[in-house]
């Protein structure tokens, strides 16, 4: 395995601002991209749910291959290259992209193996304001101190942004530290969790969530957790909201 070189982009839509209400759909996909059943289960969820946003951690991507994703603009921050693939998170959209930045985690996952990575990307909303979104696959396999100090550095990139801001993924929060740690985090930047009725269908580890979407400066309009039938051991959840 190699350390990742650069970013991954394809960008379609930069003359389109988002919409005034969008969904986001937040899924740890479990490397299982390249798998027809994948391709199948996104196409009826893109159909059912009308996505505009996508926001999909363990993405696998063949290096010599187009990722096929209808007709979304992409950003891949990668963490892991070997010879045939790409692996990280990904995040795809129907509008422009002013900016993205990629940011690999400082400590390696069991000492020796591999770093995550974040992806912050900025949606034009207005001619002067625009959502900053987050999409992130928190490192696991540390201290809880590293975990918290992994989090501090992305509070750091994005604490000046003024306006609307959406953070989800997959916070590794598999423990009691690890919560209050996010929690902190969380408070720290303003942001409201998204709540969800049928919230057990959420991937848990000793009874912790996973997966979560916080955000502020916009409204939440609804959210839904949806039963993946085993494509992943995560189930994507979804939140619309309202500028």
């Amino acid at each position: 395995m190699f350390k990742p070189k650069s970013i991954i982009k394809s960008l379609k839509h930069q003359e389109i601002s988002i919409e005034e209400e969008f969904t986001i759909l937040c899924w740890n996909v479990a490397k299982l991209t390249l798998k027809s059943s994948f391709k199948d289960f996104v196409d009826k969820l893109v159909n059912e749910h009308k996505l505009d946003i996508l926001l999909l951690q363990e993405v696998k991507k063949n290096i010599s291959n187009e990722i096929e994703l209808h007709d979304y603009s992409y950003v891949l921050s990668p963490n892991i290259e070997t010879k045939k693939h790409i692996f990280g998170v990904l995040s795809a959209f129907k509008s422009s992209c002013v900016n993205e930045l990629s940011l690999l985690s400082k400590k390696q996952e069991l000492r020796y193996a591999t770093h995550k990575t974040t992806l912050i990307t900025n949606h034009k909303i207005s001619n002067e304001q625009t959502l900053l979104i987050v999409n992130l696959h928190a490192i696991n396999f540390v201290k809880s101190g590293d975990f918290k100090h992994e989090l501090d550095e992305i509070y750091l990139s994005i604490k000046n942004h003024q306006g609307a801001m959406i953070v989800a993924g997959d916070f590794n929060t598999w423990n009691a530290k690890r919560v209050s740690y996010l929690r902190e985090f969380s408070l720290s930047l303003e942001l409201k969790e998204v709540n969800f009725n049928n919230e057990k269908d959420i991937k848990r580890v000793f009874s912790n969530r996973l997966d979560y979407i916080f955000y502020r400066g916009v409204e939440l309009v609804s959210s839904n957790v949806i039963n993946s039938k085993k494509i992943s051991d995560h189930n994507p959840i979804i939140a619309k909201f309202k500028l």
